[in-house]
Protein backbone atom coordinates (compact mmCIF):
# COMPACT_ATOMS: atom_id res chain seq x y z
CA UNK A 1 0.00 0.00 0.00
CA UNK A 2 1.59 3.47 -0.90
CA UNK A 3 2.52 5.20 2.44
CA UNK A 4 -0.28 7.50 2.81
CA UNK A 5 1.19 9.26 5.50
CA UNK A 6 3.90 10.30 3.15
CA UNK A 7 1.55 11.16 0.22
CA UNK A 8 -0.13 13.83 2.43
CA UNK A 9 3.11 15.76 3.36
CA UNK A 10 3.62 16.20 -0.48
CA UNK A 11 2.98 19.87 -1.71
CA UNK A 12 1.87 18.62 -5.13
CA UNK A 13 -0.75 16.65 -3.44
CA UNK A 14 -1.71 18.70 -1.18
CA UNK A 15 -2.28 22.08 -4.00
CA UNK A 16 -4.19 19.32 -6.33
CA UNK A 17 -6.11 17.30 -3.83
CA UNK A 18 -5.67 18.19 -0.50
CA UNK A 19 -7.01 21.72 -1.61
CA UNK A 20 -10.01 20.39 -3.60
CA UNK A 21 -11.11 18.90 -0.87
CA UNK A 22 -10.18 21.87 1.74
CA UNK A 23 -11.97 24.11 -0.84
CA UNK A 24 -15.07 22.16 -0.93
CA UNK A 25 -15.36 21.70 2.79
CA UNK A 26 -15.55 25.03 3.25
CA UNK A 27 -18.43 25.36 0.75
CA UNK A 28 -21.09 23.60 2.84
CA UNK A 29 -22.88 23.29 -0.31
CA UNK A 30 -20.97 21.26 -2.06
CA UNK A 31 -20.17 19.40 0.32
CA UNK A 32 -23.20 18.26 0.95
CA UNK A 33 -23.84 17.31 -2.80
CA UNK A 34 -21.06 15.33 -3.08
CA UNK A 35 -21.32 13.59 0.56
CA UNK A 36 -24.91 12.39 -0.72
CA UNK A 37 -23.98 11.34 -4.61
CA UNK A 38 -20.83 9.95 -4.03
CA UNK A 39 -20.67 8.52 -0.41
CA UNK A 40 -24.82 8.47 -0.07
CA UNK A 41 -24.15 10.52 3.66
CA UNK A 42 -25.55 13.32 5.82
CA UNK A 43 -22.54 15.59 5.20
CA UNK A 44 -25.14 18.26 6.94
CA UNK A 45 -24.75 15.88 10.08
CA UNK A 46 -20.93 16.50 10.35
CA UNK A 47 -21.32 20.70 10.11
CA UNK A 48 -23.54 19.87 12.83
CA UNK A 49 -21.13 17.76 15.05
CA UNK A 50 -18.31 20.84 14.77
CA UNK A 51 -20.87 22.92 16.30
CA UNK A 52 -19.55 21.02 19.63
CA UNK A 53 -16.63 23.70 19.50
CA UNK A 54 -18.30 26.63 20.62
CA UNK A 55 -20.28 24.64 23.34
CA UNK A 56 -16.57 23.91 25.70
CA UNK A 57 -17.03 25.95 28.56
CA UNK A 58 -14.06 28.18 29.41
CA UNK A 59 -10.58 26.77 30.65
CA UNK A 60 -11.37 23.62 28.32
CA UNK A 61 -8.36 22.05 25.97
CA UNK A 62 -9.55 21.05 22.30
CA UNK A 63 -7.80 18.57 20.09
CA UNK A 64 -8.15 19.05 16.68
CA UNK A 65 -6.73 15.50 14.59
CA UNK A 66 -6.23 15.83 11.82
CA UNK A 67 -7.10 19.20 11.83
CA UNK A 68 -6.79 19.71 7.88
CA UNK A 69 -7.30 23.34 6.28
CA UNK A 70 -8.68 24.22 10.03
CA UNK A 71 -12.64 24.10 9.36
CA UNK A 72 -13.39 22.72 12.68
CA UNK A 73 -11.43 26.12 14.57
CA UNK A 74 -14.19 28.59 12.72
CA UNK A 75 -17.12 27.11 14.91
CA UNK A 76 -14.75 28.90 18.28
CA UNK A 77 -16.60 31.48 19.75
CA UNK A 78 -15.49 35.13 19.97
CA UNK A 79 -15.70 35.21 23.83
CA UNK A 80 -14.95 31.31 23.90
CA UNK A 81 -11.46 31.09 26.25
CA UNK A 82 -10.19 27.88 25.47
CA UNK A 83 -6.82 26.16 24.43
CA UNK A 84 -7.74 24.79 20.62
CA UNK A 85 -4.70 22.48 19.37
CA UNK A 86 -4.74 21.85 15.92
CA UNK A 87 -2.49 18.70 14.91
CA UNK A 88 -1.64 17.38 11.13
CA UNK A 89 0.82 15.15 9.31
CA UNK A 90 1.00 17.76 6.59
CA UNK A 91 2.79 20.89 6.97
CA UNK A 92 0.72 22.42 3.81
CA UNK A 93 -2.48 21.46 5.11
CA UNK A 94 -1.35 23.47 8.27
CA UNK A 95 -0.11 26.38 6.39
CA UNK A 96 -3.47 26.43 4.70
CA UNK A 97 -5.26 26.40 8.70
CA UNK A 98 -2.98 29.37 9.63
CA UNK A 99 -4.02 31.44 6.94
CA UNK A 100 -7.55 30.71 8.32
CA UNK A 101 -7.34 31.59 11.94
CA UNK A 102 -8.90 34.85 12.60
CA UNK A 103 -6.98 37.49 14.34
CA UNK A 104 -8.97 37.67 17.17
CA UNK A 105 -8.18 34.32 17.85
CA UNK A 106 -4.66 34.04 17.36
CA UNK A 107 -4.03 33.54 20.83
CA UNK A 108 -5.81 30.54 21.29
CA UNK A 109 -4.49 28.27 18.48
CA UNK A 110 -1.73 26.41 18.10
CA UNK A 111 -1.32 24.62 15.07
CA UNK A 112 1.91 21.34 15.49
CA UNK A 113 2.88 19.27 12.77
CA UNK A 114 2.72 15.78 14.36
CA UNK A 115 1.49 12.24 13.29
CA UNK A 116 -1.71 11.29 14.96
CA UNK A 117 -0.08 7.83 15.64
CA UNK A 118 2.08 9.53 18.17
CA UNK A 119 1.25 12.66 19.00
CA UNK A 120 3.37 15.08 21.75
CA UNK A 121 1.17 15.61 24.10
CA UNK A 122 1.04 14.17 28.06
CA UNK A 123 -1.98 11.91 29.08
CA UNK A 124 -4.95 13.53 29.72
CA UNK A 125 -4.43 16.62 28.25
CA UNK A 126 -7.88 17.32 26.94
CA UNK A 127 -11.22 17.81 27.38
CA UNK A 128 -12.07 17.60 23.87
CA UNK A 129 -11.34 15.66 20.57
CA UNK A 130 -12.89 16.70 17.29
CA UNK A 131 -11.40 14.10 14.47
CA UNK A 132 -13.41 15.04 11.38
CA UNK A 133 -12.52 12.84 7.83
CA UNK A 134 -9.39 11.50 9.83
CA UNK A 135 -9.34 8.10 10.28
CA UNK A 136 -9.65 7.08 7.10
CA UNK A 137 -6.24 8.96 5.98
CA UNK A 138 -4.27 7.15 8.53
CA UNK A 139 -1.98 4.07 7.89
CA UNK A 140 -3.15 2.27 11.07
CA UNK A 141 -6.70 3.75 12.48
CA UNK A 142 -6.55 1.72 15.90
CA UNK A 143 -3.23 2.85 16.87
CA UNK A 144 -4.77 6.51 15.59
CA UNK A 145 -7.93 5.86 18.33
CA UNK A 146 -5.39 4.37 20.99
CA UNK A 147 -3.36 7.51 21.07
CA UNK A 148 -6.53 9.91 20.75
CA UNK A 149 -7.86 8.28 24.13
CA UNK A 150 -4.44 8.38 25.58
CA UNK A 151 -4.71 12.43 24.77
CA UNK A 152 -8.04 12.78 26.64
CA UNK A 153 -8.98 13.32 30.31
CA UNK A 154 -10.87 10.61 32.28
CA UNK A 155 -14.64 12.07 31.12
CA UNK A 156 -13.45 13.59 28.01
CA UNK A 157 -15.29 13.19 24.58
CA UNK A 158 -13.92 12.43 20.94
CA UNK A 159 -16.12 12.24 17.98
CA UNK A 160 -16.11 12.77 14.23
CA UNK A 161 -16.81 11.05 11.64
CA UNK A 162 -14.95 8.99 8.78
CA UNK A 163 -15.47 7.01 5.45
CA UNK A 164 -15.96 2.66 6.15
CA UNK A 165 -16.00 0.29 3.69
CA UNK A 166 -18.54 -2.01 3.26
CA UNK A 167 -21.63 0.63 3.04
CA UNK A 168 -22.23 1.27 -0.55
CA UNK A 169 -20.82 0.20 -3.38
CA UNK A 170 -20.43 3.39 -5.32
CA UNK A 171 -18.52 4.39 -1.81
CA UNK A 172 -16.07 1.44 -1.49
CA UNK A 173 -14.99 1.79 -5.78
CA UNK A 174 -14.55 5.73 -4.84
CA UNK A 175 -12.49 4.50 -1.65
CA UNK A 176 -10.71 2.02 -3.55
CA UNK A 177 -9.18 4.57 -6.24
CA UNK A 178 -8.38 7.34 -3.55
CA UNK A 179 -6.52 4.05 -1.31
CA UNK A 180 -4.65 3.41 -4.81
CA UNK A 181 -3.32 7.10 -5.23
CA UNK A 182 -2.23 7.46 -1.24
CA UNK A 183 -4.98 9.11 -0.15
CA UNK A 184 -6.84 7.06 1.89
CA UNK A 185 -5.56 4.68 4.35
CA UNK A 186 -6.76 0.90 4.73
CA UNK A 187 -10.02 2.72 6.86
CA UNK A 188 -12.16 -0.04 8.19
CA UNK A 189 -15.73 -1.65 8.46
CA UNK A 190 -18.65 -0.23 11.13
CA UNK A 191 -17.26 -3.13 13.27
CA UNK A 192 -13.67 -2.42 12.98
CA UNK A 193 -14.70 1.21 14.43
CA UNK A 194 -16.38 -0.23 17.06
CA UNK A 195 -13.48 -2.64 18.18
CA UNK A 196 -10.80 0.39 17.73
CA UNK A 197 -13.05 2.81 20.24
CA UNK A 198 -13.35 -0.27 22.52
CA UNK A 199 -9.83 -1.41 22.84
CA UNK A 200 -8.75 2.04 23.29
CA UNK A 201 -10.60 1.88 26.59
CA UNK A 202 -13.67 4.59 24.76
CA UNK A 203 -17.18 4.11 25.57
CA UNK A 204 -18.78 4.45 22.73
CA UNK A 205 -22.10 6.82 23.00
CA UNK A 206 -23.18 6.92 19.15
CA UNK A 207 -21.57 4.85 16.30
CA UNK A 208 -24.28 5.15 13.12
CA UNK A 209 -23.25 4.89 9.49
CA UNK A 210 -24.87 7.21 7.07
CA UNK A 211 -24.04 5.89 3.74
CA UNK A 212 -20.34 5.36 3.68
CA UNK A 213 -19.78 7.81 6.51
CA UNK A 214 -19.74 6.56 10.18
CA UNK A 215 -20.22 9.17 12.89
CA UNK A 216 -19.12 8.52 15.98
CA UNK A 217 -19.29 10.24 19.52
CA UNK A 218 -17.02 8.62 22.58
CA UNK A 219 -15.59 9.29 25.90
CA UNK A 220 -13.38 8.08 28.16
CA UNK A 221 -15.30 7.09 31.42
CA UNK A 222 -14.38 9.39 34.81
Amino acid sequence: MVNVSRVWQHPAFVKTVGASYDWAMGQEAVARRFGRLVMGADVERVYRAMSVVGEIPDGAAILDVPCGGGIAMLRIRPDQDIRYVGVDVSAPMLQRAQRRIPARLGDRIHLIKASIEGMPFDDGEFDLCVCFNGLHCVPDPAVAVAEIARCLRPGGRVLGEFAVRGQLRRADVYMIALRAVGAFGPSGTRSDAERWFVEAGLVIDTLECTGAILHFDTHRPS
